[in-house]
């Protein structure tokens, strides 16, 4: 056999636990996409409604230049502005595609395994550990599950895990040349500012690196990286002041004012039930918790010295978890999605530090480490579910059956009318009508109100009377927004839609409007009624014709 030709084989061997995880993550979601297209007739559509707000402010963005859900006006719908800004580009170079997000995630999908990979090679992990640690993320992240929704949670995990890396690298380096300091303190800066803008809860890692940094002594390298990680978020903002909205992007807001009418008071809150509550509520993160407040103690204690990988690894993510908790408003619906990354980066900061375990008896050194981390993976998370991701299977058809089919029915009958919502994205998505977002997502005058008063019917009627609105579309199932539909609204019909009997409530705002709404609702869904189960309840056609003054309570069942 050929020199060259051994050496390539025997680089592809020490590549097996990189092949394996890649090999185990395409086989799960090729098998959840084939399950969740026939869900589907066959169509991709994202687990996810969220996925599709991301898509139409990309969309927008490649085809008319502005930064909103809509043509009509910016909007700081995205909280992810790194991922928006990436389908911007894709979109305009290869065009607007449903397939972008699942070509772009399975792109950082395979990036985060082979950056795992590497940095976990480089800090002394043996090859039976790394598998362990790459099957575990590929598991209880979950890798394919995230893929199906469509949205920019792997980027965000993939930037974690490099930033976190280059961060301990240099700050563990007890003599570096000032070329080594440069490039890293360079890799920092381009990294940190790309994590900062994939996901805001970046910072929660940025600040600890920056205090690590201070804490070494060396302050030109914090400021440095701290003020390039911030620069992309400032710029964006001081764009969004520029047009009228808030510095923050409107999901965060809406989250904020949840809790108090102040971003700066929600900044500054104390500790208390909630954080607690978090980690009662995440099986997850108590036990990642304690094993970075342990892992991080026994390593100092043993090898007396602060300064190493095993150390601050785990010191990080412990720091992470809490800071996690305490100031992400994550909303009950699969709350995992924005804490996957901790698990993600948990394992691998696991892996890190169990590579140093000493091998027991006459057991190979990487045995205990890799069954160590094979037991944590199903402490921190449903093995089946990250290998056959149903709920988000699951998730696909009823996105299908739901926003997907309110948004046809946008396109079809009222693609040039101004239509009310409170699910933002396929219908922004997939039509070019001027959709009026009641939840404050696509338009600003819903946190304009809540910042100053009570939102409530009276206030909904009255910033969305200008816009002279036909019809309104609102899950009825939604705690917040039934409260919102004005007594005045005619409910034309409803329609449970499978496979879980999410009732949507169509409304006639223009009370004219309801004989044409109610033909189109029974034109649309009765077929579906008939193959895939949605449930048709129209208004008499009597109540409809005499609509006006006449219309029942809008939470009657």
């Amino acid at each position: 056999m050929l020199p060259r030709t051994r050496s390539l084989i025997a680089r592809a061997f020490a590549l097996w636990p990189l092949l394996l995880s890649l090999a185990v993550f395409l086989a799960s979601l090729a098998a959840a996409l084939r399950a969740g297209l026939r869900g589907t007739d066959g169509r991709l559509i994202y687990a996810l409604d969220d996925a599709y707000i991301h898509m139409a402010v990309g969309k927008v963005l490649a085809l008319h230049g502005i930064w909103g859900c809509t043509p009509f006006h910016f909007s700081s719908s995205s909280s992810s502005l790194l991922w928006t800004f990436g389908l911007g580009v894709a979109y305009r170079a290869f065009g607007v595609h449903d397939w972008t997000p699942l070509v772009l995630n399975v792109a950082f999908a395979i990036g985060t395994l082979l950056v795992a990979h590497a940095w976990l090679a480089r800090f002394g992990a043996p090859a039976l550990l790394r598998a362990a640690a790459l099957l575990g993320i590929v598991v209880a992240f979950p890798l394919a599950g995230m893929v199906l929704m469509g949205m920019e949670h792997i980027l965000h995990l993939l930037l974690t895990i490099a930033f976190a890396a280059v961060a301990v690298e240099a700050l563990t380096t007890a003599e570096e040349t000032p070329r080594q300091r440069r490039r890293r303190t360079l890799a920092l800066c381009i990294v940190g500012a790309l994590l900062g803008a994939s996901r805001y809860e970046g910072f929660f890692l940025i600040g600890l690196v920056c205090l690590a940094f201070l804490v070494r002594r060396q302050l030109l390298r914090a400021v440095s990286i701290g003020a390039a990680s911030l620069l992309p978020v400032a710029v964006f903002g001081l764009i969004s002041v520029a047009n009228g909205a808030y510095f923050l992007p409107n999901p965060l807001m809406v989250k904020a004012v949840g809790e108090t009418a102040s971003p700066l008071a929600a900044l500054f809150k104390p500790f208390g039930s909630e954080d607690l509550a978090f980690l009662l509520n995440n099986r997850a993160m108590p036990i990642l918790l304690a094993l970075g407040v342990l892992g991080a103690f026994g390593n100092w204690l043993t090898r007396r010295g602060a300064w190493r990988p095993p150390v601050l690894f785990p010191l990080l993510l412990a720091a992470m978890i809490l800071l996690h908790g305490h100031f992400v408003f994550s909303p009950a619906y699969w709350a995992y999605r924005y804490d996957a990354y901790l698990l993600g980066f948990g394992i691998f900061a696991a892996a890190v530090v169990l590579a140093e375990i000493p091998a027991p008896g006459a057991l190979p050194r990487a045995v205990l480490p890799a069954l160590l981390v094979a037991t944590l993976v199903p402490a921190l998370a449903d093995v089946r579910e990250g290998l056959v991701p149903d709920a988000e299977i699951e998730s696909m058809r009823g996105t299908y059956l739901e926003q997907y089919q309110s948004a046809l029915l946008i396109q079809r009958y009222y693609a040039d009318a101004a239509v009310i919502v409170n699910d933002l994205g396929a219908v922004t998505y997939y039509t070019e009508a001027r959709i009026l977002d009641l939840v404050g997502l696509g338009d600003l005058e819903p946190l304009v109100i809540m910042r100053n008063t009570a939102y409530t019917s009276r206030e909904v009627t009255a910033w969305t009377a200008p816009y002279r609105p036909k019809v309104a579309i609102v899950s009825l199932g939604w705690s917040m927004a039934v409260p919102l539909i004005p007594p005045e609204w005619v409910r034309v019909a409803v329609v449970e839609m499978p496979p879980h009997g999410h009732r949507v409530g169509y409304f006639a705002v223009d009370p004219k409007e309801s004989w044409t709404l109610r033909a189109s609702v029974a034109q649309h869904f009765e077929p579906l009624s008939r193959t895939h189960g949605h449930r048709v309840k129209l208004r008499p056609a009597e109540g409809v014709t005499a609509a006006s003054g006449m219309s029942p309570a809008a939470t009657e069942p």
